[in-house]
């Protein structure tokens, strides 16, 4: 089973991919909590999370939604839970799938610009930003009369 990036699971945890991401967010929930419900992980006090396969990074990421760690982290735990369970690697793939298709943007690849003859300003060229993004200096507003300059 391929990996699911960090990127994938960034989108749908801050809600980069809308509404279908959202969906797909709640989906990779509810197929971590249900597997633990239909008996393939140990038994476990009502709502902990601390034995259900994936659990603890699911949660870590949904409190930091922004973590790139913390996403990288879930995807081990996701890819360690799939490599000693079939059925679970069988619906993560199924689950892996849809979302590629909710958010396509973050499958394997680089970003590229070419510039030829030139340019009349400055070139940003980015791939998956999450979270805020400025570019140059802020602008300071001048003095008013009567303010020092220090």
């Amino acid at each position: 089973m391929e990996p699911i990036s960090a990127a994938l699971l960034l989108a749908l945890a801050t809600g980069a991919a809308g509404a279908a991401g959202e969906q797909s967010w709640q989906g990779l929930n509810g197929l971590i909590r249900r597997w633990r419900r239909q008996g393939h992980a140990d038994v476990e006090p009502a709502g902990s999370t601390e034995m259900v396969p994936a659990g603890p990074e699911l949660t870590a990421l949904e409190q930091q939604p922004t973590d790139e760690n913390r996403a990288q982290l879930l995807s081990v735990a996701l890819a360690a839970r799939a490599g000693a369970d079939a059925g679970f690697a069988a619906a993560l793939e199924h689950w892996h799938r849809q979302a590629q298709q909710v958010v396509p943007a973050t499958a394997t690849g680089n970003a590229s610009t070419y510039i030829s003859g030139g340019s009349q300003g400055n070139v940003v060229t980015t791939r998956d930003v999450f979270g805020g993004l400025q570019i140059g200096q802020p602008v300071i507003p001048p003095a008013q009369p009567g303010q020092s300059g220090n």
